[in-house]
C-alpha cells in the first residue's frame, strides 16, 4: 500500500486534550526480554578477522586502491633508481675545501651555496669543449663515434654530493676505458680552473682589504682630533661631573610626571561619571527604580498610610483591652466585630501603601534627577579644576627635561663621540687580522682537488631492476591496501545484522534498506517492476510489526528513537515508523525532542511554530504545540526555539514527565525523536520518561565502541532497550523477494 500523497488532508483533528483525574497515566510494567530470545553481552573482537577486513575495504576500496596504487608506483620508481643502471659506469671524486677567511662585514660562507656552484662549473659546455679538444680525449673511440660529443657528455655526465665535502663525477656508457680517461681529464681542467679562479679571488679581497684598512685609519684619526677640540672647548672630559645635578632634576622631573598624570586619571574617572549620569537623565524611559529607601521614606510620610495605621493600631490597642473582660473571646459578638473591624484596617493599611507606592515612584525620581543634576554641576567645576593643576604639572615636567637635557649634552657629547670611536678601532683591527690571513693563505692548499684517478664499474643487472621492482611494487600495493583496510577496520564500523545481534548483543528489530542510486533504481524497474520505495515500506512495516508486538506484550506506548552519534538515520526511521503506524490506522504522534539540531518540520514540510522548548518552559499548553501532517492519523509536536532555559527544564524531568502523561491518553502511540546520546546528555534525560528506546545504527557508518558507550549509559539507567533498527543495508532488492508481489493500487 502506498503512503498518502503530500498535501492531503488528515482524516480527523486530534481530539482535545484532558488530563486524566490523578493527573498521571495508568502504571506501566517494566519492560524485560521475557520470552525473547537471550540476549548476548557485548564482545567486540580484538583482532581483526578476514572477513571485517573485506568489509573494512569495501567500504574504503576507492581510496585503499588509490594508495595502494600511489605507493606501488613510488616504490617502483625508487627500486629503479637506487639500483645501478644497466650500462657501465666511470667514477672520479672531487675534495672541496671550506673557506679558512672571510671577507669584513660579512657571513660565514655559504658552503652549500659554494658547492652548487661548483657542481654548475663541472657541467659547463664550455669546460666540456675544452676536455673534448684535448689530443687524448678527441682520439677515443667514443669521441670519435659520436656525431655531437658535447651533448653526448651532457646527457651521461651526473654530478651528485655524496659527503658534505665530497663530490662524486660519474659517465655511463658503453666503453669504461674511454669514460675513465675522459674524467681524468675533466677533473683535471675543473681543478685548474676552480683553483685560478680562488686566486683571483683571493688577490681582490686583499686589495679591497688594504684600501678598506686606510679608509677606516683616516676616519679614526680625525674623529680623535675632534674629540681633543671639543674637549678644550667645553672645560669637561665626560658626564662624570653632572652626574650629582642630574640626579635631583630627574626627581624633580618623576614628581612633575606623577602628579600629571594622576591629574589625568582623575579628569577621567569624573568625565567618565558625568557621561554616565547625563545619560541616566536623558533617558526619557528609565529601566532603573528609584532608590528603593527613598520611595519607602515616601510611602511612610504619605497621610492616608499614617491615618490608616493610627487608626488600625488604636483599635488594635482597644481590642487587646476588651479581650480579657469578655467571658468567651471566640464567641463574643462583639470582640468578633472588633477583630473584623481590625482586620479590615490592617487591609486598608496595604491599600493605601499601594496607591502610596504609584505615586511614589514619579516622586522619588524627580527627587533622585535632581540629586544626579546637583552632582553633574559639581563635577563640572571639578574637571575644569582638574584640568588646570594638570596644564601646570605638563609646564614643569616639560621645563624641567629641557634643562636636564641641556645639562647632560655637555658630558655626553664627549663620551658620546668616543663610544662611536670604539666600533672603527674594533673593525679596523679585524681588517688587519683578515689581511694577514689572506696573504698566509695565498700559498697554501687548494680548495677543489681529485681524489685519486676515475675508477670503472661494469654493471649488467637491467632484469634483476625489472623483477625487484615489480615484486617491489606488488608488495607494497597489497601492504597499503591491507594496511587502509586495517585503519578502517580499527574505526569498528558496523558490518552488518549478524554484528548488531553477535557483538554488541542488541535484539534487531528491523532493517532498512540504503538509498540506491539512480541507475540501480532503473535497472530494477526495468527487471520486474519492483522499487526500492516499495522495498523501504515493507521493510518499515515488518519493523512496525515487532515493535508493536513488543509494545503491546510490555504494555508500552511511548517509544524514543535514538542512536549514538549523528548521522544514524534516527530521524528519518522514527518519521517511517509513526507514518506506517498512521497508515495502519493508529493515531500516532511524532514528538521532535531532539531540540538542538531539529529536522521533524523539515521532513513534514511544516511551518515553524511553538513545540516541546515552549511546553518545557511552560510558554505554550500542549494542546496548542500539537500539529496535523498531510498523513492521516499522525501529527507532530515540533522542536521549537530551544534555549539555556529549555535545557534546563529538561534537566528538572517533571516538565517533561508531564508532557508524555498528557499524551498517551490522547495517542494510540508516540514516538520521540531524540538528539544522539554520546554528545549531550539531552537522549539520557529524555529516555527516563519513555516506556522504552529503539536504538538507530547505520550500517558501514556506526562504531561498535560508540554503540556499546551509548547503549551502556541507557543501561545503567535501567532504561529499557526494545531493540536495533539497522539502517543503510546494502543490497539488492530482490534479496528478500519482494519481487513476489507487484506494487498494489492505492
Amino acid at each position: 500500500m502506498t503512503r498518502p500523497i503530500a498535501g492531503e488532508p488528515p482524516t480527523s483533528p486530534p481530539s482535545p486534550y484532558q488530563t486524566p483525574p490523578n493527573g498521571l497515566p495508568a502504571p506501566l510494567s517494566p519492560f524485560n526480554y521475557t520470552n525473547q530470545p537471550s540476549m548476548l553481552a557485548p564482545a567486540v573482537a580484538a583482532t581483526p578477522t578476514p572477513l571485517g577486513l573485506f568489509n573494512a575495504f569495501r567500504r574504503r576500496w576507492v581510496l585503499g586502491t588509490f594508495i595502494g596504487g600511489l605507493v606501488a608506483v613510488a616504490v617502483v620508481t625508487s627500486i629503479w633508481f637506487a639500483m645501478p643502471a644497466g650500462k657501465h659506469q666511470a667514477r672520479a671524486l672531487v675534495q672541496l675545501q671550506p673557506k679558512q677567511v672571510e671577507f669584513t662585514n660579512k657571513n660565514n660562507e655559504d658552503f652549500e651555496a659554494y658547492r652548487r656552484h661548483q657542481i654548475f662549473l663541472l657541467k659547463t659546455r664550455d669546460l666540456l669543449t675544452r676536455v673534448l679538444a684535448d689530443p687524448a680525449v678527441v682520439s677515443l673511440d667514443t669521441v670519435k663515434q659520436s656525431d655531437d660529443p658535447v651533448a653526448l657528455l651532457e646527457e651521461s655526465l651526473q654530478v651528485k654530493v655524496v659527503a658534505p665535502e665530497i663530490l662524486e663525477v660519474t659517465m655511463t656508457g658503453n666503453h669504461v676505458e674511454d669514460m675513465k680517461v675522459i674524467l681524468d681529464h675533466l677533473v683535471k681542467r675543473y681543478v685548474d680552473d676552480a683553483t685560478s679562479l680562488d686566486r683571483k679571488q683571493r688577490d681582490t679581497h686583499i686589495n679591497g682589504l688594504e684600501k678598506l684598512s686606510a679608509s677606516v685609519q683616516l676616519d679614526i684619526d680625525l674623529q680623535e682630533k675632534a674629540i681633543d677640540v671639543a674637549a678644550r672647548a667645553n672645560g669637561t672630559t665626560g658626564a662624570e661631573a653632572t652626574a650629582t645635578a642630574l640626579v635631583a632634576l630627574h626627581k624633580r622631573h618623576i614628581e612633575a610626571d606623577g602628579l600629571m598624570v594622576a591629574a589625568g586619571h582623575e579628569i577621567d574617572r569624573m568625565e567618565a561619571e558625568h557621561e554616565v549620569l547625563t545619560k541616566q537623565l536623558e533617558d526619557k524611559n528609565p529601566k532603573t527604580p528609584p532608590d528603593p529607601a527613598l520611595v519607602a521614606q515616601i510611602i511612610a510620610a504619605d497621610l492616608r498610610v499614617i491615618r490608616a495605621k493610627t487608626a488600625h493600631a488604636a483599635l488594635k490597642e482597644f481590642l487587646e483591652k476588651e479581650t480579657p473582660k469578655a467571658t468567651n473571646p471566640d464567641s463574643d459578638v462583639g470582640i468578633l466585630k472588633l477583630r473584623a473591624d481590625v482586620k479590615k484596617l490592617a487591609d486598608e493599611i496595604k491599600i493605601a501603601e499601594t496607591v502610596a507606592m504609584t505615586e511614589s515612584l514619579s516622586v522619588a525620581r524627580a527627587l533622585d534627577n535632581g540629586r544626579k543634576q546637583r552632582r553633574i554641576d559639581d563635577l563640572a567645576t571639578a574637571i575644569e579644576v582638574e584640568k588646570k593643576k594638570r596644564e601646570r604639572f605638563m609646564r614643569e615636567r616639560d621645563g624641567l627635561q629641557k634643562v636636564i637635557s641641556n645639562v647632560a649634552g655637555q658630558g655626553l657629547n664627549i663620551d658620546a663621540m668616543r663610544n662611536a670611536l670604539k666600533p672603527r678601532r674594533e673593525l679596523y683591527d679585524r681588517l688587519q687580522t683578515q689581511l694577514l690571513q689572506l696573504k698566509i693563505a695565498t700559498g697554501g692548499e687548494r680548495r677543489a682537488s681529485q681524489r685519486g684517478p676515475a675508477d670503472g664499474i661494469p654493471n649488467n643487472n637491467q632484469n634483476k631492476k625489472i623483477l625487484l621492482s615489480t615484486a617491489g611494487g606488488l608488495v607494497s600495493f597489497f601492504a597499503a591496501v591491507l594496511a587502509v583496510a586495517f585503519l578502517e577496520w580499527c574505526t569498528r564500523r558496523v558490518d552488518g545484522v549478524d554484528q548488531v545481534a553477535n557483538e554488541l548483543g542488541m535484539r534487531v528489530i528491523g532493517t532498512v534498506p540504503a538509498f540506491p542510486n539512480r541507475e540501480s533504481l532503473q535497472a530494477a524497474t526495468e527487471a520486474g517492476g519492483a522499487n526500492w520505495r516499495f522495498v523501504l515500506n515493507e521493510s518499515i512495516n515488518s519493523t512496525r510489526t515487532m515493535l508493536l508486538h513488543t509494545a503491546k506484550a510490555q504494555s508500552m506506548q511511548v517509544v524514543m528513537v535514538t542512536s549514538a552519534t549523528q548521522g544514524e538515520g534516527k530521524t528519518s526511521l522514527a518519521s517511517q515508523l509513526a507514518t506506517s503506524m498512521a497508515t495502519a490506522g493508529m493515531r500516532t504522534l511524532i514528538v521532535d525532542c531532539d531540540l538542538r539540531n531539529p529536522s521533524i518540520m523539515k521532513l513534514f514540510e511544516l511551518p515553524l511554530t511553538p513545540g516541546v522548548s515552549e511546553v518545557l518552559r511552560q510558554e505554550v499548553d500542549v494542546s496548542d504545540a500539537v500539529q496535523a501532517t498531510a498523513v492521516p492519523n499522525l501529527w507532530v509536536i515540533p522542536a521549537g526555539q530551544c534555549s539555556n532555559t529549555t535545557i534546563a527544564a529538561l534537566a528538572q524531568g517533571h516538565p517533561l514527565e508531564t508532557l508524555f502523561n498528557r499524551l498517551r491518553g490522547q495517542f494510540d502511540f508516540v514516538i520521540v525523536d531524540s538528539c544522539p546520546v554520546l554528545p549531550v546528555a539531552d537522549a539520557l534525560l529524555i529516555a527516563q520518561h519513555v516506556d522504552g528506546v529503539v536504538f538507530s545504527i547505520m550500517q558501514d557508518i556506526s562504531q561498535l565502541p560508540k554503540v556499546i558507550s551509548a547503549s551502556q549509559k541507557l543501561t545503567q539507567l535501567n532504561i529499557p532497550l526494545v531493540g536495533a533498527v539497522v539502517n543503510g543495508i546494502k543490497q539488492d532488492i530482490y534479496s528478500y523477494g519482494y519481487n513476489y508481489v507487484k506494487q498494489l493500487p492505492a
